[in-house]
């Protein structure tokens, strides 16, 4: 093989422009890492932050490479490692580096694709599933018949999350901005979409649940309609933040709010409460990504020449779904 690739690299942090595509060397795994040839990379807002700089929770150093959620296959292993993992298609979700042909990463953190599973759909899915589904139960608790909200219904964690509460039995009301994005996110599924770009949003929850209020609310927007979430609590109601990214995190609450009012608000980080590969949470959800039950929102494909102007229109908001980096494309 060769011995140089085509690269995303940078050399401080900054704008989509930052990124410039090189010829570098290819990586050697060292002892307990794999070398995996890149397939395809989802459009991760990580990536964006970590390119920007707003990332303090991960090692980045430079020149550096974005690129955290990927699959592809691995077709070299350092000390330490099983040889038979060569050729087993994986993904790889734990560090960053995939905007490149290849990528290096600890063997035991990678997590092999379900063979009825593309590496297209299986760059992308396991995040936005997982996020979607601990959001609504774990930290959110949902039941069997109750109402959730979603912020960012056109996204692929709102998506995915009003697939997993539809299939229980839930009410999924949705949020998202503009026309075709409410349009977008009505065909997957929920029971209502309404513009929260536009006056008027609150009421129109009020009116869906017959003033009651929801249950749930999955908010990763923040922003100023974050304001609005504890008006549309119902008693007991629940408001689970996973994120802001509209660019603002949202402002603290009062106690006697939550008291007065008979509701809880929690933050949710999903690696430290993530169920674990082979668990009853990870059957469920490949079962049922496998299957077609709940669809993957991938929505666009750009080769990794174009990324900086993925980086751009996401940042503008213009993607819907979740777009995927074409790097090698459907190996074999």
């Amino acid at each position: 093989m060769s011995k140089t690739m085509h690269a995303i690299q940078m050399k401080a942090f900054g704008g989509p422009k930052a990124m410039e595509l090189r010829e570098v060397s290819v990586p050697e795994p060292g002892t307990g890492e794999a070398r995996i040839k890149v397939a395809y990379v989802g459009m991760n807002p990580f990536d964006a932050m970590a390119r920007a700089g707003k990332i303090n929770f991960m090692p980045i150093s430079f020149p550096f490479t974005p690129g955290l959620e990927h699959t592809g296959i691995v077709d070299a292993v350092g000390d330490g490692v099983d040889a038979s993992l060569i050729g087993r298609r994986v993904i790889s979700r734990a560090n960053f580096g995939a905007y490149a042909e290849y990528s290096i990463a600890k063997a035991e953190v990678l997590l092999m694709l379900d063979d009825r599973i593309d590496l297209k759909v299986g760059c992308v899915y396991r995040g936005c599933s997982f996020t979607g589904w601990h959001a609504l139960y774990k930290a959110g608790r949902l039941q069997s018949g109750e109402t959730c909200l979603l912020h960012s219904a056109a996204g692929p964690i709102g998506i995915m999350a009003a697939q997993i509460a539809k299939s229980d039995g839930c009410t999924v009301i949705g949020l998202a901005g503009g026309d075709d994005k409410v349009s977008f996110a009505k065909t997957f599924g929920a029971d209502h979409v309404f513009d929260y770009t536009q006056e008027g949003w609150v009421e129109q929850v009020k009116d869906a649940t017959h003033g009651r209020g929801v249950d749930v609310i999955v908010d990763g927007n923040g922003g100023p309609n974050a304001a609005s979430n504890i008006e549309v609590l119902a008693p007991l109601g629940r408001l689970v933040y996973i994120g802001a990214t509209a660019g603002d995190m949202p402002g603290p609450v009062d106690i006697s709010t939550l008291i007065f009012k008979n509701i809880s608000v929690a933050g949710m980080n999903l690696a430290p409460i993530e169920d674990p590969p082979g668990s009853a949470t990870d059957r469920t959800i490949i079962e049922n990504v496998a299957t077609g039950v709940w669809r993957v929102p991938v929505t666009e494909e750009v080769p990794l020449a174009d990324v900086a102007d993925l980086h751009h229109r996401l940042e503008h908001r213009q993607v819907h779904g979740r777009a995927v980096i074409r790097v090698g494309g459907d190996l074999t």
